[in-house]
């Protein structure tokens, strides 16, 4: 029997390995822990795709899709 070592919420055991670790590898960077860049809080997440916002100061930044480029 196999280990689970990795989120591959959702998936299962379909549509192949490659496509489960490219899920698996987007899926962690999106859910990662951030700090906000103004206020250093840690409230800083994805609001909807590009758009990334710090619940503690209201601190607005556009980025990509699944991560902030600072």
């Amino acid at each position: 029997m196999a280990k689970k070592k990795s989120s591959l919420k959702g998936l299962g055991a379909r549509y192949g390995i490659k496509p489960r670790k490219q899920f698996t590898q987007v899926h962690n960077i999106l859910k990662a822990t951030r700090r906000c860049p103004d206020c250093g809080s840690t409230q800083f997440g994805r609001q909807v795709v590009g758009i990334w916002l710090c619940k503690k100061c209201g601190f607005k930044i556009a980025g990509t899709a699944y991560d902030v480029k600072l």
